[in-house]
């Protein structure tokens, strides 16, 4: 690997810290939020679900934006969009106001999902998942410390709004940084037209699979990070600090899951891994739905966030490694399946909360989890029976020229 595709990886590695950090914000600031401008359920969810909005925009426009103005263009951009979003939000109390916010914030999120997947894809090596596990488990190191900051700002009686306005101007000090380094990935050459490409795509069962199984990957994870603090306020009468800090305890879970994975994975077999992180993943969940004990419910969260650590990452390694010819439109369709999961579930959520329980809202997502595990099951399927098919054809071919 070259200085400036180390150089690159550094600069990724340190943004998706922050977007972590950024990404995890309102789920750990929501009982304050709630409290401060006198929500309901449903409006926090229908905040929640414009940051989403935004994202599914971002992510589908992505795939082919950058055919066209390349990465680094769509990194710049979507830096920009999203550090001084985060720094507007919660600057005016009014629904509309905040919803147009995180709106444009998940836009450039979006922008950024795709443009960092598609670099991961070119530098990664055949197979492997290593590269997309390590700069992804940053991004969870940041989900980590988000929480684990706002309940500290919240323990100390300082403003929540103080958070996105840091976390908003770290983000455009990366945008100063980026602008000074080379950038080694340029846009590749698809000869197909996008249109074509995507009818293609659109009518291929492994490219749907996989986007069903990111599909719900997201909803269920979005989902647990985006109301864990107030399950545990309302579950279990903790205070709003301890709450947010339970945000963290999940996405503990991505981040050694994601960590194990990058440094002791070596193998070349995503599939497999596939089905077996999402088993674990759907698990814990309905035991740590009744568990009387807050504390036995974080351990069986965390086992739970163990398994959807690397589900994201490598079903973009599968997307990249079977989707070489249309291979941007084809990251930025499954990410946009993911920015769908992340724009229904945290409203669905809050609907079910809103209309029954906040418990309830978890069943919902422990039922996503097992569904999830089946099409994850669907997938090895078919990439067994497509391998089995490729060789088949090899041998066939062979033996024909051997006649």
């Amino acid at each position: 690997m070259s200085g400036a595709e180390r150089r690159l990886l550094g600069l990724l590695a340190v943004h998706f810290i922050f977007y972590g950090v950024a990404l995890t914000l309102v789920g750990a600031t929501v009982p304050e939020i709630i409290r401060t401008f006198g929500w309901s359920y449903i409006d926090i969810g229908a905040v929640m679900a414009a940051g989403s909005a935004g994202y599914l925009s971002g992510c589908f426009s992505g795939g082919a934006l950058v055919r066209r103005a390349g990465p680094r263009r769509m990194l710049l951009a979507g830096l920009v969009l999203e550090g001084l979003g985060l720094g507007s939000f919660g600057s005016d109390s009014g629904l509309d106001f905040n919803m147009g916010v995180l709106l444009l914030v998940g836009l450039g999120q979006g922008w950024i999902e795709v443009a960092t997947n598609y670099c991961l894809v070119g530098l990664e090596n055949p197979g492997e998942s290593r590269l997309m596990n390590l700069i992804h488990a940053c991004f969870t190191a940041g989900a980590c410390l988000g929480p684990v900051g706002v309940g500290g700002l919240l323990a100390s009686g300082a403003p929540w709004r103080w958070a996105y306005e840091g976390v908003g101007l770290l983000l455009l000090g990366v945008v100063l940084v980026a602008l000074h380094l080379p950038f080694p990935i340029a846009p590749a050459v698809e000869a197909v037209s996008p249109r074509r490409a995507l009818g293609s795509l659109a009518r291929d069962p492994l490219l749907l699979l996989l986007g069903v199984v990111v599909f719900l990957y997201v909803g269920a994870e979005m989902g647990i990070s985006a109301w864990i603090s107030e399950y545990y306020v309302e579950t279990f009468a903790v205070s709003k600090a301890v709450g947010a800090y339970m945000v963290s305890v999940v996405w503990v879970g991505l981040l050694l899951g994601r960590l194990a994975l990058s440094m002791g994975y070596r193998g070349r077999r995503q599939t497999p891994l596939l089905a077996g992180l999402c088993c674990l993943a759907a698990l814990p969940l309905p035991l740590a739905l009744q568990s009387p004990s807050p504390w036995m419910a974080g351990g069986l969260f965390l086992v739970s966030g163990l398994g959807f650590s690397a589900v994201y990452p490598v079903c973009m390694v599968l997307v990249g490694e079977h989707f070489t010819e249309e291979q941007s439109l084809a990251i930025g369709l499954v990410s946009g399946a993911g920015g769908m999961g992340a724009l229904a579930f945290p409203f669905a959520m809050a609907a079910i909360a809103g209309q029954f329980s906040i418990a309830q809202s978890f069943w919902f997502c422990s039922a996503t989890a097992w569904v999830m595990a089946l099409a994850a099951g669907a997938v090895l399927v078919l990439v067994h029976r497509r391998r089995r098919r490729a060789e088949g054809q090899l041998l066939e071919n062979s033996t024909s020229r051997w006649r």
